[in-house]
């Protein structure tokens, strides 16, 4: 067994260890919990101010891998947010912001400001059609905290954003259909010693879907989407297409699962011909008053801003927040993501991110939570693997104020 599933193991069994735990005590405390995440519903104008302040400890600040030499250091992180939402009767709008001023104890030349931000607005027309959109912006130090395709952990910044929007049809009682298009982009600081690596691009795209209704429980789903993006300085183009149908089942009022398969398809490339393969996605979700449970999986082609250029990826990923007491919570994120570059020489990648955290609500509005946050990433070969942890605690403030 490779080094990489083992340690795949031990994450998966500590995770079902804690959810294990935090379901038998949720059994026992679900008529009174505090849900550390809740979001405000009032109707009208909504402010939700925020803070973070967080200490904790990095043994690999500089994101190296094995055999260099890997600083640690303490940090320092203050995080200001804030949303501001309009609830009406047909309309809903968001704006969030939360900016994060990293300050080191020793290496202060590393010291940075990351920033994301975004907006959703959801309009009905009419009885059967809705409007969604949704856009947002990210730029972090590194390229490990933003979970992008195909690209290696380095200490280097990058700037992404991207766009959606879709509107949703009721046709019947039973079949519904969803129209969207999409833009998402990439770009990697220029001077960067790893532009080799680091292509960026941009992707476009547009999408359809189909449900129908079979029973109250069940119902049919078809999907195909195509997407056109141009990778690196070159604007190297790639054509991409998925076709996939399946099915949707909800199992109980908080339970629903899903299943769907088909095709990627990869077209004609200046790197070689067209390329086909599986499209796969599957996954569970249980939300039961402030606990969730969230696993999915999905493979399929997609566009790469780091190596290759495109990817047959794959996508593992199992959410968990669960209340233990009225006031003791623990929320938790494994991901595992394989990268195989399908046209151009380069390294796999297979990369690992695990989140996990208890925290205890002081007041409604005021949490404060102990968390260990870590990465992995294999290194030019499968038994080499990139390491970097960070833990500490934090005091997390945010309280929604009414606009009159």
């Amino acid at each position: 067994m490779s080094s990489v599933i083992r340690v795949l193991a031990v994450w998966v069994m500590t995770a079902a260890l804690v959810a294990a735990a935090s379901l038998a005590a949720a059994g026992q405390q679900a008529e009174s919990l505090v849900d550390p995440t809740q979001t405000v519903t009032t109707p009208g104008w909504n402010l939700t101010p925020g803070m973070t302040v967080s200490r904790s400890f990095d043994d690999n600040v500089l994101v190296r891998g094995p055999g260099d030499q890997n600083p640690q250091d303490a940090l320092t992180v203050v995080n200001p947010s804030g949303e501001l939402a309009y609830n009406g009767a047909h309309s809903r709008f968001t704006a969030n912001y939360d900016g994060a001023i990293v300050n080191y104890q020793t290496l202060q030349a590393l010291n940075s400001y990351e920033q994301h931000g975004g907006i959703s607005f959801k309009q009905m027309l009419s009885k059967r059609s809705t409007f969604v959109l949704t856009a947002g912006a990210a730029s972090s130090p590194t390229t490990e905290l933003l979970q992008i395709v195909a690209v290696p952990f380095v200490r280097v910044g990058v700037f992404t954003d991207y766009g959606r929007a879709s509107l949703e049809q009721i046709v019947n009682k039973r079949v519904s259909i969803t129209v969207g298009a999409h833009f998402d982009q990439a770009h990697f600081d220029e001077n960067s010693p790893y532009a080799s690596l680091l292509l960026g691009g941009d992707d476009f795209g547009a999408d359809f879907s189909l449900r129908h209704r079979l029973t109250a429980r069940t119902s049919l789903t078809a999907d195909a989407d195509a997407q056109f993006a141009t990778i690196g300085q070159a604007h190297e183009p790639f054509n991409i297409q998925h076709v996939m149908g399946g099915v949707e089942h909800q199992l109980s009022e908080n339970f629903r699962a899903y299943a769907s398969g088909g095709i990627s398809r990869l077209g004609e490339t200046s790197f070689g011909p067209a390329r086909t393969g599986p499209s796969v996605r599957l996954g569970v979700t249980e939300r039961y008053r402030t606990a969730l449970i969230d696993v999915s999986y999905s493979r399929s082609f997609v566009p790469s801003f780091g190596i290759g250029g495109t990817t047959q990826n794959e996508d593992m990923t199992a959410r968990v927040r669960l209340p233990i007491t009225r006031r003791l919570y623990t929320t938790d994120l494994i991901s595992y993501q394989r990268a195989d570059p399908l046209i151009l020489v380069a390294p796999e990648l297979r990369s690992q991110w695990l989140e996990l955290s208890v925290g205890y609500a002081l007041q409604r509005w005021v949490r404060v939570e102990a968390y260990f946050a870590g990465t992995r990433q294999t290194v030019d070969r499968p038994d080499v693997m990139l390491m970097h942890n960070r833990y500490g605690i934090q005091v997390v403030a945010s309280k929604p104020v009414r606009i009159h």
